[in-house]
């Protein structure tokens, strides 16, 4: 039965895998099992009992997999494998699976089988494309991943910044602001959930340019217009939120959606996104408004400069996003 579940699993991963490293994790009680099958020809004449742990990036619940010394070593001359298994004396929740065990050797995919009290809980494949899984996990686990990791991806994207900065720049009432927020946050939160789920998709040349033009147009929208728009600039936060979406889905793209709980991982990786936001407004918009209060020509002139700067950015990224 096993064995169908992973032909079942590599024939989901590619069309093309020529064969398979199977990782089995069994956890029962107050212990985790770890079995891994591989192919003799991939150890390239290593000794497995060395060489298999070696390959195993496996941490349980953040701490390196750390077997006791009754590791046992099976071979099979008709399938040409071998068979490594081991067992930790605790039990796991969260499994992770760092890298294939041949990463050198795109052919093979390595399958991942989660068991818990003889139960399949969750499983992945991994190989070149998708090379890392984190996998087990109960739905509040994959919730505070995914919003941890939207919070993350937000403020660690100087690009993603410097547009929601242009955004709300020239300042305005609090309603007008809130509006070109949500259409943002409606256009994105729509091409993350798209894309995620494999309903569309986007070649990252055309994206990655785009989020880049995106903050061109909105610095020079602050530079241009004595006064803002906010219905325009509501348009052209929905409009160029499709492709900061795009951006967005890349990161789920890495890690891959756990299948217990694919709406639970999407909905908190966006709250993550929303997160890091609102933390950006909240930050930025009280400093404006106490700049503004004390002199209004210096907020002009605050404004004036920090768009500037972000055309300026935004025309190197897109330039170099082309020509890259």
């Amino acid at each position: 039965m096993r064995l169908l579940v992973l032909f079942a699993l590599a024939g989901l991963a590619s069309a093309h895998t020529l064969q398979l490293t199977g990782v089995t994790v069994r956890i029962e009680g107050n212990s985790t099992e770890v079995n891994v099958v591989a192919h003799v020809p991939l150890l390239l004449g290593k000794d497995p009992a060395v060489n298999i742990p070696q390959r195993l990036q496996l941490q349980l619940d953040g701490q390196p997999f750390r077997p006791g010394s009754s590791a046992t070593l099976k071979s099979d001359p008709l399938s040409d494998t071998v068979s490594w298994t081991a067992r930790e004396a605790r039990a796991a929740g969260a499994v992770v699976v760092s890298a294939p065990l041949f990463p050198d050797r795109p052919e093979d995919t390595t399958v991942v089988l989660v068991y818990r009290n003889g139960q399949l809980i969750d499983r992945s494949a991994l190989n070149p494309a998708h090379p890392s899984a984190v996998i087990g996990e109960t739905v509040f686990e994959v919730m505070r991943r995914f919003v941890q990791m939207g919070i993350f991806h937000i403020l660690s994207g100087p690009d993603h910044i410097l547009f929601v900065l242009g955004l709300i720049l020239v300042g305005g009432a609090a309603r007008r602001l809130l509006g070109v927020i949500t259409a943002f946050t409606l256009a994105h939160s729509l091409t993350v959930s798209l894309t995620a789920l494999g309903m569309t998709s986007l070649s990252p040349r055309l994206v990655e340019p785009m989020i880049a033009l995106s903050i061109v147009v909105v610095g020079l929208e602050n530079l241009l217009r004595r006064k803002a728009n906010f219905e325009v600039r509501a348009w052209l936060a929905f409009g160029f939120g499709f492709f900061h979406g795009f951006g967005f889905a890349g990161a789920l793209a890495e890690v891959g959606l756990p299948k217990q709980a694919i709406g639970w991982s999407l909905a908190s990786f966006n709250i993550g996104v929303e997160l890091g936001q609102a933390f950006i407004v909240l930050l930025a918009l009280p400093l404006l408004g106490v700049i503004r209060r004390k002199s209004e020509r210096v907020g002009d002139l605050v404004t004036q400069g920090t768009s500037a700067l972000i055309v300026g950015a935004g025309a190197v990224w897109f330039v170099a996003r082309i020509l890259g």
